[in-house]
């Protein structure tokens, strides 16, 4: 069975507003009708009241019957009155059956309003005709019927005009989605519910996404697994020549370094597996000093040729509980950083007050623009428009090393003074996340 369409969401203002308009109109029009109908009922109260009360003044007056009744012919011939004896019956039948008082009769398509008192002469009969009046409510009620028809359906227009042009921005949203999906879905349902339409392209841009990011993490994982066994084997055979090579040889120096590159290597890929993985296992208690020293390690040869040195003053007591993995790769990336653009210079690294780690170095500094260009980590490289061929390689390090922090919940901050005894780069790392413990 084929489910029904829902409704546009632009159908449904449309109808929303033309409702209430319609509504609105209804108790307006109603309101001046029985305003209108009421002054035309005091209107015919107050034409009878008068034409009583002139007859009874005449009649009290002695006048004869005779002599006052032509001239209450009035109002155009719609007020008739009569005097007769109370013996005799009513002048019209049917007209005066019920006795004194006042009445509202219908007849032939005609309203009639009459009146019936006691007077020293017999009894008082008047009819006054109100036919005038109730066709003037009558018109009165069909020029309100059209004016509400001609006001509903301006109302419609506009109401129709309004939603489009309130609605017109959630297709435009959702056809670029559709769009950027690749279009399968853009025109699934084309009288269909907007909003409905919208969560469609988030919830299949989002399943999308979502596949990305798991093929993506899969990938990793594969690549992760497939290099860590022939780097294995390369350290082995690094290690079985290292024991045939002469110590002090050139040849056990380069296995060294060797050694010394594959275990890098190798724990970049344990980073990576562990930025790739929400495992709480892998948060554990890691020594501040330790880690600076392992990241360190594999970085010393080139700092070494560069002309940086380090100068570590964290107490060796101090831990935090964190993923030991993403800690190194903002070391290094720290480090390398430092290494390719403040050596040769001393790096100092230390705790403040607050148990945040500082990195400051005394080399060359960053000019104000140039450190405006480092901080734009988000938005990938940010020195594509460097000036300075020496100045390329900032960016992307510390872009790692920013997307790492924000996984994990730190804050990485930069500052830098170029020129002057005070020169120099200062990285502040605050590794107190919700989940970390400082234990010093």
């Amino acid at each position: 069975m084929r489910l029904k369409q829902p409704s546009s969401l632009a159908r449904r203002v449309t109808w929303a507003v033309t409702g209430t308009a319609a509504v609105f109109l209804l108790v307006i029009s109603l309101l001046a009708y029985g305003t209108f109908a009421r002054m035309e009922d005091d209107l015919v109260d107050e034409v009878l009241s008068g034409q009583i009360a002139a007859l009874r003044d005449d009649l009290g007056a002695g006048l004869s019957v005779s002599a006052i009744q032509p001239p209450r012919w009035s109002e155009g011939g719609r007020v008739r009155t009569w005097v007769l004896p109370a013996d005799r019956p009513p002048p019209l039948e049917g007209m005066f059956a019920a006795g004194p008082g006042g009445r509202e009769i219908v007849q032939a398509g005609r309203t009639w309003h009459t009146w019936v008192e006691t007077v020293p002469q017999g009894l008082l009969y008047v009819r006054y005709d109100a036919t005038a009046h109730e066709d003037r409510v009558r018109s009165f009620g069909w020029i309100l019927a059209g004016g509400a028809v001609s006001a509903l359906i301006c109302a419609w227009l506009l109401a129709r005009r309004l939603a489009r042009r309130v609605v017109a921005p959630i297709r435009a949203v959702s056809d670029r989605l559709s769009a950027w999906e690749g279009g399968a879905f853009a025109d699934e349902a084309p009288g269909g519910d907007e909003a409905l339409q919208l969560i469609g392209a988030f919830n299949r841009i989002q399943d999308r996404i979502d596949r990305s990011v798991a093929f993506e993490r899969q990938f990793a994982a594969n690549l992760g697994h497939e290099l860590r066994t022939p780097l294995a084997a390369l350290r082995s055979d690094c290690e079985m020549a290292l024991l045939d090579a002469g110590p002090g040889t050139s040849l056990a120096a380069r296995l060294a370094r060797m050694m010394v590159q594959v275990d890098a290597a190798a724990s970049s890929l344990a980073g990576a597996a562990a930025l790739n993985s929400a495992d709480p296992a892998r948060v554990r208690r890691v020594g501040l000093s330790q880690a600076l020293e392992q990241a360190w390690f594999a970085l010393e040869p080139m700092a070494r040729a560069r002309g940086l040195a380090l100068d570590s003053r964290i107490p060796p007591d101090e831990s935090l509980c964190l993923d030991p993995d993403a800690l190194l790769i903002v070391l290094r990336n720290l480090l390398r950083n430092a290494i390719e653009h403040a050596a040769p210079a001393t790096l100092r690294v230390c705790l403040d007050q607050d148990g945040v780690l500082v990195l400051r170095d005394d080399g060359p500094g960053m000019a104000p623009e140039r450190l405006a260009r480092v901080r734009e980590w988000r938005a990938g490289r940010a020195d594509l428009s460097a000036a300075d061929a020496s100045e390329t390689g900032h960016g992307l390090g510390l872009g790692i090393a920013q997307r790492v922090c924000e996984l994990r919940g730190w804050r990485l901050s930069v500052d830098s003074t170029q020129g002057g005894s005070d020169s120099g780069t200062t990285f502040r790392l605050d590794l107190h996340s919700a989940s970390g413990q400082r234990n010093s």
